[in-house]
């Protein structure tokens, strides 16, 4: 019953979904460090986050709330202008708010938090690109967000091979989108040479600061939130092993924009096992996990092991809230 009520499209639903990560963020206002150990701070947009966090601390948890709670109906209203879930259902909202939250040393604002939203933002170009006859000028865009995304969270760089995977795998070879692509890459990194070339720094320091942004010590982990992932990655398996049996079966654009995800998944995963990186990955898995989760729980039979399945998820949040 629980299942079938968060897939439903009730107006109730919306306000849980919006609701669960005030209840769950709220608490972290009034605990923790002014910025998370470990979160990469290197880079100057970084480092004006993390000042903003040391003197607005409350604001920059609320703005890091609304993001969150944003960035999930963003991933609702890709799918209903897509439909590569064949419903319309706001579990990716859900499963997005409750893998996001699930971290507590995150609950304010980070540049890993920016540099994700920006990179749904990615997704909105490259998909809405499938079906574009003759050239399509989004990739110009896809490439101005990853690279701003990645002046602000470096890490976020290393999704240049994302947007080249997209691009293999939703449109015929056209090299004038591949230029365009390049263009839109250097264009932020261009106006930042710039910027440090009139203030008079050296141009290796902006190269310095990216190197920086890799070199932070990691925050400890609960054992409450290792049990909590630990699942998700159980679940992970399931929901892919489902997936690979129905794949075949799906309409070609739902299949290829899931291949799409997983090529998504897969670079966030070789971010995770960089040095001095770990947790802030937490915004970026969230984004294809969230739609592999969904298209599970919206296409399994309503079995009593599906909805136990489903009820772990909020089980173990309520576990990580109290513990």
């Amino acid at each position: 019953m629980l299942l079938k009520y968060i897939n439903s499209n009730r107006i109730s639903v919306s306000i849980l979904i919006a609701l669960l990560p005030v209840v769950f963020w709220v608490p972290s206002l009034f605990t923790g460090s002014a910025f998370p150990p470990g979160e990469p701070t290197g880079q100057i947009f970084g480092r004006i986050i993390a000042g903003f966090n040391i003197q607005y601390r409350v604001l920059s948890a609320i703005i890091a709330l609304l993001l969150v709670v944003s960035n999930g109906y963003l991933l609702i209203h890709l799918n209903t202008i897509h439909i590569f879930i064949p419903y319309r259902t706001q579990l990716p909202a859900f499963f997005y708010v409750l893998l996001s939250v699930s971290i507590t040393q995150l609950h304010q604002l980070t540049p890993a938090l920016v540099s994700s939203t920006l990179l749904i933002f990615v997704f909105y170009r490259i998909l809405s690109a499938y079906k574009t006859d003759g050239i399509s000028v989004r990739f110009l865009d896809a490439g101005l967000l990853i690279s701003v995304a990645g002046l602000i969270y470096a890490p976020a760089l290393t999704f240049i091979v994302f947007l080249f995977s997209g691009m293999v795998l939703l449109r015929p070879f056209i090299w004038r989108e591949w230029v365009f692509a390049l263009i839109g890459l250097a264009i932020p990194f261009a106006f930042m040479a710039s910027a440090y070339y009139l203030l008079g720094l050296p141009a290796n320091t902006m190269f310095h600061d990216i190197a920086d942004s890799f070199s932070k010590r990691q925050p400890h982990i609960r054992l409450s939130q290792q049990v909590n992932w630990a699942y998700v990655l159980f679940f992970t398996l399931i929901a892919s092993y489902y997936m690979a049996n129905a794949i075949d079966s799906m309409k070609i654009h739902a299949r290829k924009f899931f291949l799409v995800f997983l090529a998504f998944f897969l670079i966030t995963l070789v971010i995770f096992m960089m040095p001095g990186l770990g947790i802030s990955m937490v915004y970026y898995a969230a984004v294809p996990l969230s739609f592999l989760f969904s298209f599970y729980f919206v296409k399994c039979r309503r079995t009593w092991i599906n909805e136990l399945l489903f009820a772990l998820f909020l089980a173990l949040l309520i576990w990580l809230r109290i513990n």
